[in-house]
């Protein structure tokens, strides 16, 4: 394994690290430390299960392990609630866009606009160089600014949903955990004699739903969603009834369960159409495309977007594996996206990463 003493630093050179609780930051602030870096922990409280925000509410678990840690490595450790910041901005972000008939990830608006935004502003504040995360990515400086590379592990690879990050964010930020594998990460964890944060369970989906069904978190969010959007139309691509579904929001593109049909078709949803209630049928190989418009798109570098050979991520109900491209910028906040391959199933509103082999050089939203 990679030794993780190797990288020449600063001395006195301090890091605002995010701390989750979890293996993979615990880990990067045990690297940081014995590298001889003056670590500060800050751990962002975004989410309560009961969506409250009263400031007297106890700390949830996942913080209070990183205090826990931070005491044992000695560092200072920071909370920063944002509760209400999350609820009023991202979660609010994730329930528009159902409601507008497209499929969000939240992730893409939470790093710039929140996650990473804070974490600079108490570095900012604590008079810190830089920020750090335990991210499986690697953070490259070039004659013409910061990329971010795919990370050692291809099975953790996070650069898919950090495209949007800007220079002010790279420039400052460490990752240590993209020159390693998780199997490695866990063995430098108990190298360092943190057995129960080496055997920690990995996080999964989306953090403030907490395992929840997305269906059910609409339902407890918008109590009077069935009220406001009630049964649809289910037709096919010219206008036929077919059938009944519960609501457009409960879909996305490539979704054939939870339809009432007047018989089996084999039929899938390919569109959704918000204003009218309705689900637009197709076969599964109709679902299949091989050009895509994308919105609201951003490149480290303009010019990145008029190279050869570059390859797109874009995750449908299905995961799309990378596809050579060719990109044609239509305007300030459109391009479309020539693919060689077909992707498939892809729902508006998912994000859409472009690479020059393992470097990550900008991306958007599907449309």
């Amino acid at each position: 394994m990679e030794n993780y003493m190797n990288e020449e630093m600063d001395k006195k050179a301090r890091v605002v690290l995010g701390m989750s609780g979890g293996t993979d930051s615990s880990v990067t602030a045990m690297i940081l430390k014995k590298q001889g870096y003056h670590v500060i922990g800050v751990s962002l409280w975004f989410f309560s299960t009961d969506n409250s925000f009263n400031p007297g509410d106890p700390l949830p678990d996942f913080i209070v392990d990183a205090q826990k840690l931070a005491q044992q490595l000695g560092l200072e450790h920071h909370v920063i609630d944002a509760r209400r910041e999350f609820r009023d901005t991202i979660i609010q972000f994730f329930l528009d866009e159902y409601m507008a008939g497209r499929t969000p990830s939240p992730c893409i608006q939470c790093n710039p606009q929140l996650k990473w935004k804070l974490l600079l502003e108490k570095a900012n504040e604590l008079n810190c160089e830089f920020i750090a995360t335990g991210h499986y990515i690697q953070i490259c400086k070039e004659s013409n600014g910061y990329y971010i590379y795919k990370g050692k592990d291809p099975a953790k690879d996070q650069s898919y949903f950090l495209w949007n990050l800007g220079q002010d964010i790279l420039s400052r930020t460490l990752t240590p955990l993209g020159k390693f594998t998780k199997t490695e990460v866990r063995e430098i964890a108990g190298d360092f004699g943190f057995e129960e944060v080496a055997k920690k369970k990995e996080s999964m989906g989306i953090c403030f739903m907490d395992r929840m069904d997305y269906r059910d978190f609409l339902q407890e969010m918008i109590p009077d969603l069935d009220q406001k959007i009630g049964r649809g139309k289910v037709t096919d691509t010219k206008g036929n009834h077919l059938g009944w579904h519960d609501g457009y929001p409960y879909y996305t593109i490539g979704q054939k369960r939870g339809l009432e049909l007047k018989e089996k078709s084999g039929l899938m949803v390919s569109r959704i159409d918000a204003g009218t209630n309705t689900l637009i049928l197709e076969k599964k190989d109709d679902l299949n495309k091989m050009n895509l418009k994308v919105s609201n798109y951003y490149f480290n570098d303009i010019e990145d977007s008029k190279l050869p050979n570059i390859s797109t991520i874009v995750r449908g109900l299905g995961r799309n594996p990378q596809k050579y491209s060719s990109l044609q910028i239509n305007n300030d906040t459109e391009l479309e996206v020539k693919l060689e391959d077909p992707a498939w199933a892809i729902a508006p509103g998912q994000p859409v990463a472009f690479y020059i082999g393992d470097k990550l050089i900008g991306g958007g939203f599907a449309e």
